[in-house]
């Protein structure tokens, strides 16, 4: 499955990369490997909110992997203030999730929140 993973350095890992420039796509890649997954792309944007993507073709079974490694590894390097992984679906398979959730809608599966 593909994955996007976005997020911000933290002052520490700003700091690192001034005072070493590195590229740190090769210890991405080491740990998508890791999770058995391939490293598709990694950018740099550094445009405040989010300074950083990465591209990832992961399989699904690794979700609970993924979240684990983001949460303890990489944030606790200290180099990762804020670091989210979602799911990337083509708009080619997103007509049949939303095909789905119109028919969940029709059944009322799920109810707002209303004023008591």
């Amino acid at each position: 499955m593909l994955w996007v993973t976005y997020g911000k350095f933290s002052k520490e890992g700003i700091q690192g990369l001034i005072a070493k420039p590195q590229n740190r796509a090769e210890p991405v890649r080491k740990l998508v490997e890791a999770l058995e997954g391939k490293l598709i792309s990694h950018h740099l944007v550094l445009n405040g909110d989010i300074d950083f993507i990465i591209f990832t073709d992961i399989p699904n079974e690794k979700l609970s992997d993924i979240s684990h490694v983001n949460a303890m590894l990489v944030r606790g390097s200290g180099a990762i203030e804020t670091l989210t992984t979602v799911p990337a679906i083509s708009a080619e398979n997103a007509v049949s999730q939303m095909k789905k959730t119109q028919q969940m809608a029709a059944a009322m599966v799920y109810e707002k929140p209303t004023k008591s």
